[in-house]
This record gives C-alpha cells, sequence and structure tokens, in this order.
C-alpha cells in the first residue's frame, strides 16, 4: 500500500481511542485493503468494516500510528478483484406495494420500471443500517427517486427497494422510507451462523435482479 500522505493515495486518521479510518474515492482499492487485512491482520485488529469511502480498522487496544503505516506500507495490494468477491442472481416478483406511484412519479410504465431495475449489473458498496442490508451501486438514473416522506413502521424482509441513486434489498424487519418495487425470497441473512457467513452480500459482490412471475 501507498505512503498514505502522497497525494492521491489513502489517507489514514485516528477514529477513537482504538480505532483508525482509512479513506480512499477508489472503493475498490478499499476492498482489496480489506481483504488484504483479513487475510494478514495487524496485531489487535478486531475487524476491518467498510464504508461508503472509507475503512474502519478496530483494534482490541490502541495501536500506533506509526506501526500501523508501517504494516500497511508492506501489505501486497495486486490491483486485481477478490478472490472471495462473488456475483449473485437475485429473482424478484415485482409486486411491491410503491410500484404504481414508482411510476406515476418517475412517468413511466410499471414496465419500463421493471426493465431499468433488472438491466444493469450492481456492486455492493457496502453493508450498513440492519444487518446485511446492502447498498448497490449501479442504480438507472432514469430510476433515481427520493425516500418516501412518510416511512413506514415496518417493512418485511426480502423486499426490494430503491432510495436517492440507491436499490438494495431489506433483510430483517425494519422500519425504513425506501421505495418498494417488489420481493424476493432469497436468503440474504442467516443470523444463527453468528460470523461473516451470515451474510449472502459482501463489499465488492456484483448482482443482478431477475424479474420472476408473479405466482
Amino acid at each position: 500500500m501507498e505512503d498514505p500522505h502522497q497525494d492521491g493515495s489513502p489517507t489514514l486518521r485516528a477514529f477513537g481511542p482504538n480505532a483508525w479510518l482509512i479513506q480512499h474515492p477508489q472503493h475498490d482499492l478499499l476492498v482489496e485493503l480489506a481483504d488484504a487485512l483479513l487475510r494478514t491482520p495487524p496485531q489487535g485488529l478486531i475487524e476491518p468494516v467498510l464504508g461508503y469511502d472509507s475503512l474502519l480498522l478496530h483494534f482490541a487496544t490502541n495501536t500506533e500510528e506509526k506501526d500501523l503505516r508501517q504494516f500497511l506500507q508492506q501489505l501486497e495490494l495486486n490491483g486485481k478483484e477478490s478472490t472471495r468477491q462473488r456475483h449473485h442472481i437475485i429473482p424478484v416478483r415485482y409486486d411491491g406495494p410503491d410500484l404504481a406511484a414508482i411510476a406515476e412519479a418517475l412517468r413511466l410504465g410499471t414496465d419500463d420500471i421493471i426493465r431499468l431495475h433488472t438491466a444493469p449489473t450492481y456492486r455492493v458498496r457496502f453493508l450498513g443500517f440492519a444487518p446485511g442490508f446492502a447498498y448497490l451501486d449501479g442504480l438507472d438514473a432514469h430510476l433515481h427517486l427520493p425516500r418516501r416522506d412518510s416511512p413506514r413502521t415496518r417493512i418485511d424482509p426480502g423486499s426490494v427497494a430503491i432510495g436517492g441513486s440507491h436499490a438494495s434489498i431489506y433483510t430483517v424487519p425494519s422500519p425504513g422510507g425506501w421505495n418498494i418495487l417488489g420481493h424476493t425470497d432469497h436468503p440474504l441473512f442467516a443470523p444463527e451462523k453468528n460470523d461473516l457467513s451470515s451474510f449472502t452480500l459482501a463489499a465488492g459482490d456484483s448482482l443482478e435482479f431477475q424479474a420472476i412471475e408473479i405466482a
């Protein structure tokens, strides 16, 4: 990894007593760095947590900046996609409660919305908000839509939704304000596993939505 002090390279700053935040606009680099840290963790690292344009390193004890910089500079990054990254096909029944309202707001037919939603290959930017809830890059600009003015108090797991410039899938029962297009039965969260394998999706994964018939 390059020296974080150099222009255009990652920046490193303290984030509380036992954490450091690495920031960089190239998300692929952060994903690769997180993978490298999982393979070869520095002493005391609890976990690396990917954000939108950042990587948070959470340590069990205080870690000196000079020691962390030295460790990061010795990591070998090859610029290739991680072997852990996977591609997912998510089957969707496009019968969501907001589909008609979305069509009206965007002045599109429901068939056009389904076509535009299933056309891209999405990329998992990061997980947040709820366990396994993936913020997906790649939503067609014609489908960019603000979140609902009145959030729902409960959204069912498997609800496929759009909000702003992102797409996502609700993984657990929760409140939420995203616009719901449909539903998938594809398993996304298995809390009984109690580790990272609980989550079907991971940062850096790619994903496609596939329309299926409504039974």
